[in-house]
């Protein structure tokens, strides 16, 4: 692993609780999950990457984006480029991107089990490394890589304004937003179950998935100039503002079999169609006064849970199997802090930073990659401290919502 020359000096105009926090989420994550042992522009999802998830792994489905902007904040944009190229080497002949890479699995199928499960599911690595879909019954993360590559490209964009780089991506990008498209029906569903969760796997049409894959879309709109990915787009939206309303919040997913499901509490679904500008205008009002000061979001102390009502999630809709991502996750805080700054919350997202950083503090300046409530039933033992996501997401939040850049 990696590490700065010099301490990392945080943004001036932070208070002294923040700035302290930045520092040590740069220093002791971010920066320190840089290893150019693997390659130049490597970073791992942990910053002791012998915790967990491998020492050379990549995660191009979420954990790489996080990272990869947070480390644009923090001056390495060769590094971030470097490992965009890498990333890119992976597109499949159809559009897709692989939601992990794994070189030491390359070519390889492996049995998957889980607590509480008798059955076991196929894990298979693509001979150049790449895991094309989820080991989990229904593949979720189905549109998480290709989502993420297209936010990345518009965070480095919007970094560099290099038009010249954008000009060489275009061939790239479309392919990976026309992969897309084809994902979303005719009447503006987007296939595939959770977007970043597994458990529960949200079969079949997440509502998280919906308002990013329509965010995406409008994104490629505008990195590509092509305006029937936005058409695409005002789709999912008007089908969601349809079949994702509740009366007074969202629907978190729709089931095939058992229709939409909204009864457990409000969700990150509540917050995200608001981040992403999905809800009506009407919706917002509604929800809004619901998610402002909700502690119910609060997992131990930190931001943000997927639910405020996790002990009511029921056996088959974890498949039967563990409960590991009922869970606060800095991927759930992110969208908050996003929905936050659409309706102006400046105070909201200080004050979630301060418990975020009040967390890492008590943790030797580490977090951990999720943290349970003690609502939520069985809490499973996934508990991997020093992941980089809650500090990458940290510096995303305080640069693009508190500083507004």
């Amino acid at each position: 692993m990696s590490s700065p020359a010099a301490p990392t000096v945080a943004p001036a105009t932070l208070e002294p609780e923040l700035a302290e926090a930045y520092r040590q989420c740069a220093d002791k994550s971010v920066l320190a999950a840089l290893n150019p042992k693997i390659f130049f522009g490597y970073f791992s999802v942990c910053a002791d990457p012998s915790q967990g998830h491998g020492s050379n792994t990549t995660f191009p489905g979420l954990d790489w984006g996080q990272s990869a902007e947070a480390l644009l904040w923090l001056g390495r944009k060769a590094e971030v480029l470097a490992s965009w190229n890498y990333v890119k080497t992976f597109l499949r002949d159809d559009g897709l991107i692989p939601f992990a890479i794994v070189p030491d699995q390359a070519g390889t199928t492996a049995m998957m089990k889980l607590p509480k499960s008798d059955k076991e599911y196929p894990f298979v690595v693509a001979a150049n490394g790449g895991a094309y879909s989820h080991w989990f019954p229904g593949n979720p993360l189905l549109m998480l890589p290709n989502v993420t590559v297209v936010q990345m490209a518009d965070a480095i964009f919007r970094h560099t304004q290099d038009r010249a780089w954008l000009a060489a991506q275009q061939d790239y990008l479309r392919a990976v937003s026309d992969w897309m498209v084809l994902q979303v029906t005719p009447e503006g569903l987007v296939k595939g179950g959770g977007f970043y969760i597994e458990r529960p796997p949200r079969l079949d049409h997440d509502g998280v998935t919906q308002c990013y894959t329509a965010d995406a879309l409008r994104l490629a709109s505008q990195l590509t100039g092509q305006s029937s990915y936005a058409a695409v787009a005002d789709r999912i939206t008007a089908c969601f503002r349809q079949k994702f309303w509740a009366g007074d919040h969202c629907v978190e997913y729709i089931n095939l079999e058992r229709g939409a499901i909204s009864h457990h509490g409000l969700t990150d679904v509540d917050w995200a169609a608001i981040a992403m500008g999905l809800a009506t205008p009407e919706q917002v009002k509604t929800l809004w006064p619901q998610l402002r000061d909700n502690r119910d979001f609060l997992y131990n102390g930190i931001p943000t849970g997927i639910s405020t009502r996790p002990e009511t999630y029921e056996d088959w809709e974890m498949l039967y199997l563990d409960r590991h991502d009922l869970a606060a996750m800095g991927r759930v805080w992110f969208v908050e802090a996003r929905a936050r700054h659409v309706m102006g919350d400046r105070a909201g997202i200080l004050e979630s930073l301060r418990q975020v950083a009040r967390v890492g503090r008590a943790n030797d300046w580490y977090w951990r990659e999720r943290y349970y409530s003690e609502r939520s039933g069985d809490l499973g033992s996934y508990r991997i401290n020093t992941y980089c996501e809650y500090p990458a997401t940290f510096i995303r939040i305080v640069h693009r919502y508190v500083l507004g850049a």
